[in-house]
């Protein structure tokens, strides 16, 4: 799971405007109100978030509505609680939703409640006795719109499940390392692509191609050769024939046929199951070429586009991402061999 913090310029368009927007409105109302810091720091709250985010309806009428409250209730904790409830829900307008978006609004009300706060403590702190009044409630008002501007948090955070990296982590210990290395070469394709390919589209298909690499490794280390080695599979032959040769007794002979045949089929599966792995790493080696061709091609196609070349290049993209598809659906497909495991298991028991 990660954290990003998406569209930079607008929360650094609304924060700017917060603390403009609030100094100016301060100074401004200062003459008229005591209240004025207060006052000031909620309408460059809504201001900023209008600049960045726009809604001027919604966000300048939860902002009057705030300074009704402010001015006709007596002054409390419950009524700037009340007033930043207030703004905050205007704030939240055009913004996330469900959960998300009540946690938005929870946390701008709380946000703005400490940003008043803030006022208050520089209004009645000791260090700005001398100060001129003016100066005083200016700075008030700056600093909530500068705490409120961390109202907008919420809008740009975001929480990503990375469904590769998630993978990576479910590998088994025990995983083949030749396998491994390719799991992790895929994986580092799947980092590039995140940053480097705009178009959602070959994300997506980069994103799958990994997925499906991941998904057979972790299916072929489930599948192991038990039983004796080749070695042992030999030595035991060689000794089954000799007693074949030796064997006077019919019946004897005809157990020891028996034992040699079933050693010969386990000879068989085993090879099988060792085939099916070597096609599994063969067909994984392929397909993570075809994604490292594919991912040089689509972090190449807006340099080519410059260029006047985009049409060719973006055929060939469609080629390599055709190519991308059916290599993963191969890879889906090719069988290891569980079921031969199976077998073996059964014709030693046998």
């Amino acid at each position: 799971m990660d954290i990003r913090f998406a569209d930079h310029p607008s929360f650094q368009r609304a924060a700017a405007g917060m603390v403009v927007g609030a100094l100016l409105f301060g100074a401004a109302l200062h003459p008229v109100t005591t209240l004025a810091p207060l006052a000031g720091g909620l309408v460059g709250i809504a201001a900023g978030a209008v600049i960045a985010h726009g809604r001027a309806g919604w966000r300048m009428l939860g902002a009057a509505a705030a300074l009704v409250l402010l001015f006709a209730a007596p002054p409390s904790w419950p009524t700037l609680a009340g007033a930043a409830a207030m703004l905050s829900l205007a704030l939240a307008a055009g913004g996330p939703r469900g959960l998300r978006g009540l946690f938005g609004v929870l946390f701008g009300a709380m946000t703005v409640l400490v940003g008043m706060w803030c006022a208050l403590r520089i209004g009645h702190a000791r260090q700005t006795i001398h100060w001129p009044a003016l100066a005083t409630s200016v700075t008030a008002a700056a600093a909530i719109g500068i705490v409120g501007a961390l109202t907008m948090l919420p809008r740009h955070l975001e929480l990503v499940v990375d469904p590769v990296r998630a993978a990576l982590k479910r590998l088994p210990d025990g995983l083949d390392a030749e396998v491994r290395g390719l799991c992790a070469r895929s994986a580092s394709i799947w980092s590039t692509a995140q940053s480097e390919i705009r178009d959602d589209a070959g994300k997506r298909l980069v994103r799958d191609g990994v997925l499906k690499t991941l998904e057979v490794a972790a299916k072929s280390a489930d599948v192991k050769i038990a039983g004796p080695s080749d070695a042992e599979l030999t030595h035991r032959m060689a000794d089954l024939d000799q007693r074949i040769a030796a064997a006077t007794d019919g019946e004897v002979r005809a157990q020891y046929q028996a034992a040699r045949a079933a050693l010969d089929d386990q000879q068989r599966y085993r090879d099988h199951i060792r085939q099916g792995r070597e096609r599994v790493i063969a067909r994984m080696h392929n397909h993570v070429a075809a994604l490292e061709k594919f991912e040089l091609a689509a972090t190449g196609l807006e340099a080519a586009r410059a260029a006047s070349a985009g049409l060719s290049v973006v055929k060939q993209l469609e080629e390599l991402s055709n190519d991308v598809a059916a290599s993963g659906e191969a890879l889906a497909e090719l069988e290891i061999g569980p079921t031969i495991a199976d077998r073996t298991d059964h014709t030693r028991s046998a």
